[in-house]
């Protein structure tokens, strides 16, 4: 078992408070959201099922690792059918393999995850489950995403153990360029807009908290880039996203319960935004007005999910959405309509969606009953 995990709280391991990584900037297709209610309500557990919005067609694709520190399990990626609320059968990327991340392309074909313990990328064709040769990257790859503005070409992968950056054009299957991070624990990728810039989140190790996002200049079309100057942030950032318009990055800080926002034009970090708890995942709603933070608390009363309304100068964390105790929320997923977000829950193996006019948490789709289960990211295709 590695030193940390992606953003995994275990509730089952005493030591999982330490060991809690995120990977990098989950790719789900999330478009449209207008509704900015969730950043002043909150909610209790569950409402009715007749609060949430249409998802006819949309499949979600989980990783799960399935591990859970117990010896090598089966890893595999679970499709769940969003408008039945069921999963189907899992994809089996194989024994040992620790699926991390996992990104979809836009015409919903085409997934990509990392494997952490292989330090592979496997791509699946999703109208088949037919997963393809792995492509070796770097030592515990735990992140991934697409250049923007290369048609798809280029994904860049996160090396947590390896320190480095690997760019690959999963077009030819081939690797481009091994960037070095200069500091410990590349955990999460996140791309402006344009495709100029990637910033880096530096999770540190055991011994040294890391507490800096390093920005890379994207050169080659994608395939190489520059290591620009490091930006202080918060201790252990988990987890970068930039919003639609490319100006900011937010970063969240699992070690000291914060967000911070990067000026994306000057490369200077803002005032921290304190936040209820250890943050995994910020996901930005497509029209970039509000944000969802998600808390995998100490205790289990402070499982939920945190708004930001991004309207206003600088962000407002708005009321908690509780969810599930000890549902341990991981990675979020908006849907393209904007009206609901999905969070997976690591601690008890659901998928829980909230519908974002009036903050409200629906009833949580069980996923597997599997006690090995490590639930991490999720990704929505519209087939």
């Amino acid at each position: 078992m590695p030193p940390f995990r992606m953003p995994r709280l275990d509730t089952r391991n005493a030591d999982a408070s330490l060991r809690i990584r995120r990977l990098a900037y989950a790719a789900p297709i999330v478009l449209g959201l207008a509704v900015l209610a969730g950043c002043s309500s909150s909610s209790s557990t569950t409402a009715p099922e007749s609060t949430t919005p249409s998802v006819s067609g949309l499949t979600a694709y989980i990783t799960n690792s399935e591990d859970n520190g117990s010896g090598k399990g089966m890893g595999s990626v679970i499709p769940v059918s969003l408008a039945d609320q069921a999963p189907g059968t899992p994809i089996q990327m194989g024994e040992g393999t620790g699926p991390n991340d996992i990104v979809i392309t836009a015409d919903g074909k085409t997934a990509y995850v990392t494997n952490e313990y292989t330090g592979t990328v496997a791509g699946i064709d999703l109208a088949t489950g037919v997963v393809s040769a792995p492509i070796t990257v770097g030592a515990e790859p735990v992140a991934l995403a697409f250049v923007p503005k290369t048609n798809e070409q280029w994904i860049w992968v996160a090396n947590y153990q390896g320190q480095t950056i690997t760019t690959v054009n999963v077009a030819t299957g081939k690797v481009g360029q091994t960037i070095k991070v200069p500091n410990a624990g590349p955990n999460t990728v996140a791309f402006t807009p344009d495709g100029r810039t990637c910033f880096v989140a530096n999770w540190g190790t055991d011994n040294v908290a890391g507490s800096t996002v390093t920005p890379i200049e994207v050169t080659d079309g994608g395939a190489g880039g520059r290591i620009l100057p490091s930006i202080k942030v918060g201790l252990n950032p988990n987890w970068i996203a930039v919003t639609q318009d490319g100006s900011t990055a937010y970063v969240a800080n699992k070690g000291s319960s914060s967000v911070t926002p990067i000026d994306v034009k000057t490369s200077k970090a803002g005032a921290a935004l304190a936040v209820p708890g250890p943050p995994i995942e910020l996901e930005i709603a497509p029209d970039g007005r509000l944000a969802y933070v998600a808390i995998a608390g100490s205790a289990p009363e402070m499982d939920e999910v945190v708004p930001l309304d991004l309207t206003t100068a600088p962000a407002t964390v708005g009321q908690a959405i509780k969810l599930a105790p000890k549902s341990q929320p991981h990675w979020i997923a908006f849907t393209p309509d904007g009206k609901t977000a999905y969070v997976v829950g690591n601690g008890d193996s659901t998928l829980t969606p909230i519908t974002v006019d009036g903050g409200v948490a629906q009833t949580p789709i069980v996923l597997t009953t599997d006690p090995a289960a490590d639930l991490l990211a999720i990704a929505l295709s519209p087939v």
